[in-house]
C-alpha cells in the first residue's frame, strides 16, 4: 500500500487536511450503515413487522457488547497516532500488536457470552414475546460475527491513526455491497427469515477483516502486522487502555441509556418498538457521518499531541465542530421535509411510519449538537483525556437521561416525551465538552509560552 494515501496531521492547510481525512470517513461510515440499513429494508418490507421489532430490539445488546472492545480501538488509535505524532513509529507498532491480542481473547469470550445470555438479557430488557423468538435467533446467530467485528475496528482505527482513511472506506464499499447481496439471497432466494439477515451480515463482517489484515501487513505505513510481532507488550497495553478503557466504558454507558430508551419503549408495544428501530435506522446515518468527524478530530488531536501543536488542535477542532454541525443541519432538515417518504421508504405499516414521525419532529430539530459534543469529545481523547471525558458522558447521558427517562415517562408517558430526553442530555453534554476543551486548550497555551 503506497504512502499517499497516508496523511501528515501536523503540517499544511489544517482545512484542506481536515477534508482529506473526512471524505473517506463520510463514506466509510455510510457504507457501515449499510450493513444494518440494508438488513432492515429486506427485513422491514419483506419479512413484516414483527421480524423488523425482532431485529430492532437485538440492535442495543449487540452495541452494548462491542462497546468496550470500540473504546479499546479508540485507545490504540490514540496511542499510534500520538507516536507517530511524537516521531516513535517502533511504539506504535508494538501498539498494533499488543491490541490485536486483546481483540482476538475478547472477542471470543464475548461471541461465547453472546450465545449463551441472549435469551436471558431479552427478557430483562421486556421484549415482547411476540418477537423474542426471532430476536433470540438472530442475535445468536449475529454474535458469531462478533470477533471480526471488533477485530476490524481495530484494525481500521489503526489505519485511520496514521492518516490512512481510504483503506477503511474501500473495504466497506465492497464488503457493503456483499452485505446487500446476502440479504437478497437469503431472504428472496433461500428464504431463511433473520437467520437470512444476521448470516449475510457474518460473511461480510469477516470478509472486511480479512481484507484489512492483509492491508496492515504490507508496506507503506510507521505500523505493519506480523504474526511473529503478535504479543502483549505490558507497558503499551497500559497505555492504551488508560485511554481506551474509559472510552469502552462510555460507550457502554450511552449504550446503556438506550438499553434504558429501549425498556420504555417496550412497555409501548409492538408498534413502539418498531417506530424507534426504525428511526434509528434513518438516525444512525447521521450519526455516523457526525462520528466521522470525530474520528478526525481524534487523529488530527493525537498527531499534534505528539508534536506539541495545541494551536493546531484548537483551530482544527472548531473547524470539524462547525463543519458537522452544518453537515447535520442539512441533513436532518432534508429528513423533516420529506419525513413519509424516508420512513416509508424502511417500513410500509402506517402506524409504525407515523410513530416513527413523531419521534423525529422531536429529536432531529436538535441534532446539530451532537457533532459539537463528539468532535470536541474525540479531540479530547486525542489528547489522552480520557477519563475526563467518561465523567462527562457518565453525568449527561447516563445519570441525567436516565432520570429524565423516569420523570417523563412517570408524567407524559408518551413516545414524544421519551425521544425529547436526548436533545436535552445532548446540550448538557456539549456544553460541557466545549468547556473543559477551553480550559484545557489555555493551559496549554500558557505552558507553551
Amino acid at each position: 500500500m503506497s504512502t499517499n494515501k497516508t496523511i501528515k496531521m501536523t503540517e499544511g492547510s489544517i482545512g484542506k487536511t481536515m477534508l482529506r481525512f473526512i471524505l473517506p470517513l463520510i463514506g466509510t461510515s455510510i457504507f457501515q450503515q449499510l450493513y444494518n440499513t440494508t438488513d432492515f429494508l429486506f427485513v422491514g418490507n419483506l419479512l413484516g413487522k414483527t421480524s423488523a421489532a425482532a431485529v430492532g430490539a437485538s440492535s442495543t445488546l449487540v452495541t452494548c457488547c462491542i462497546g468496550l472492545f470500540s473504546g479499546i480501538a479508540v485507545g490504540t488509535s490514540v496511542v499510534i497516532a500520538q507516536s507517530i505524532g511524537a516521531g516513535e513509529p517502533d511504539k506504535a507498532d508494538k501498539a498494533l500488536h499488543s491490541s490485536m491480542v486483546f481483540g482476538i481473547i475478547g472477542g471470543l469470550v464475548l461471541m461465547i457470552f453472546g450465545i449463551l445470555f441472549t435469551p436471558s438479557i431479552l427478557g430483562l430488557l421486556h421484549t415482547p414475546e411476540t418477537v423474542m423468538e426471532q430476536a433470540v435467533l438472530y442475535i445468536r446467530i449475529y454474535f458469531l460475527s462478533l470477533p471480526a467485528s471488533i477485530l476490524y475496528n481495530m484494525g481500521g482505527g489503526a489505519l485511520r491513526a496514521c492518516g490512512d482513511s481510504q483503506t477503511p472506506f474501500r473495504i466497506l464499499v465492497v464488503c457493503g455491497f456483499i452485505n446487500v447481496i446476502g440479504d437478497f439471497l437469503f431472504i428472496q432466494i433461500i428464504p431463511l427469515g433473520v437467520a437470512g439477515v444476521a448470516i449475510a451480515t457474518i460473511i461480510s463482517q469477516w470478509l472486511s477483516l480479512g481484507m484489512i489484515l492483509i492491508c496492515l501487513r504490507q508496506d507503506g505505513r510507521p505500523i505493519r502486522l506480523s504474526r511473529k510481532k503478535l504479543t502483549m507488550d505490558r507497558e503499551i497495553v497500559k497505555r492504551v487502555l488508560r485511554i481506551g478503557l474509559p472510552s469502552g466504558i462510555q460507550t457502554i454507558v450511552i449504550t446503556f441509556s438506550n438499553v434504558m430508551v429501549q425498556y420504555y419503549i417496550n412497555g409501548f408495544g409492538e408498534t413502539a418498538v418498531a417506530a424507534f428501530a426504525t428511526y434509528y435506522k434513518v438516525e444512525n446515518f447521521i450519526y455516523l457521518l457526525i462520528m466521522a468527524f470525530g474520528q478526525a478530530a481524534t487523529t488530527f488531536s493525537g498527531q499534534n499531541t505528539g508534536a506539541g501543536q495545541f494551536l493546531r488542535i484548537k483551530k482544527g477542532t472548531g473547524m470539524a465542530a462547525g463543519m458537522g454541525a452544518g453537515v447535520t443541519l442539512c441533513i436532518a432538515g432534508a429528513i423533516l421535509l420529506f419525513p413519509e417518504l424516508v420512513f416509508g421508504w424502511f417500513m410500509k405499516d402506517s402506524d409504525v411510519v407515523a410513530s416513527t414521525m413523531t419521534i423525529a419532529m422531536v429529536s432531529f430539530p436538535f441534532y446539530w449538537i451532537y457533532p459539537i459534543m463528539e468532535v470536541t469529545g474525540g479531540a479530547l481523547r486525542g489528547m489522552g483525556y480520557s477519563i475526563s471525558s467518561m465523567v462527562i458522558i457518565l453525568a449527561s447521558l447516563c445519570g441525567i437521561r436516565i432520570g429524565l427517562l423516569a420523570v417523563f415517562n412517570r408524567s407524559f408517558h408518551s413516545l414524544s416525551a421519551i425521544a425529547a430526553v436526548y436533545p436535552i442530555t445532548w446540550a448538557v453534554a456539549a456544553v460541557s465538552f466545549v468547556i473543559l476543551f477551553l480550559i484545557i486548550m489555555r493551559r496549554k497555551n500558557e505552558r507553551n509560552r
